[in-house]
């Protein structure tokens, strides 16, 4: 291992918590064959445990890239723009971008969905909600709790230029984001659970190094990363206490 302040995650130690994982996870939905969850593709979550209180807010997510994707071309997606709506809905349509479904301008969620049934329906309607950057500081009043306890607050993208649309939608596709709120976990998506632990180990490896340099401190407040599915008991992947008792 390099350092006492730079440790070097281990890939062995992940590849088996990844197996572990990916098992658990099989099992689950073969003994739950009549769950609604059985046959559904779910996320795997780095939980990030810090030593020290992180009091930060940020409106906007931090991205962090992946080596495999969280979403493909089947992802349905809801984008919500700056008004008029209808100038968005026309770039979706003159682009051809298959995977976004729904435009809403902001007029409109502002109108539409102000009953919190409305804003439930919306959130259980679409894989994924990306929004124009510009407008991201208004959503956590427009949208309520539930998208956020669901953890699919919308992702910013830049819609500026028309010519970096489809580039913009796709990158974005291409990430996951970390989103800051006051305590001491995080949680981030790196993978699914129709990955291969190889497609996982490579994701946490890549995106690891990334959510810790976003971290006040950096690895001196890492207490402990953990790999896990919205069901399943948390894997070590890393635990500050026992780095320092190897490396010291």
């Amino acid at each position: 291992m390099a350092s006492k302040t730079e440790p070097t995650l281990d890939k062995e130690l992940i590849e088996k918590a990844t197996t572990a994982l990916l098992k658990y996870v099989s099992k689950y939905q073969e003994d739950k064959s009549n769950d609604i969850l059985a046959d559904k593709v779910h996320f795997v979550w780095l939980i990030v445990s810090t030593h020290r209180f992180l009091d930060i807010t940020k409106d906007k997510p931090v991205s962090i890239p992946l080596k495999y994707p969280l979403y493909d071309a089947s992802t349905e997606i809801c984008l919500i723009t700056k008004d008029p709506q209808k100038t968005f809905k026309e770039l979706v349509a003159s682009k051809n971008v298959k995977r976004i479904q729904k435009v809403i301008g902001i007029s409109k969620l502002r109108k539409k969905y102000q009953p919190y049934e409305a804003k439930r329906q919306l959130c259980n309607s679409y894989d994924l909600f990306m929004a124009d950057d510009r407008v991201i500081p208004l959503l956590p009043k427009l949208l309520g709790k539930c998208f956020f306890q669901k953890k699919k607050q919308p992702i910013p993208v830049c819609l500026k230029n028309e010519k970096h649309f489809e580039r913009e939608i796709l990158k974005a596709c291409n990430s996951t984001y970390m989103h800051f709120s006051p305590g001491t976990c995080l949680a981030i998506k790196v993978g699914t659970t129709n990955m291969t632990s190889s497609q996982l180990l490579e994701n946490i490896m890549t995106a690891t190094p990334c959510v810790v340099n976003k971290i006040p401190r950096k690895w001196k407040n890492i207490q402990s990363l953990n790999i896990k599915t919205s069901f399943s008991t948390s894997l070590p992947i890393f635990n500050a206490d026992l780095f320092n008792q190897i490396s010291g």
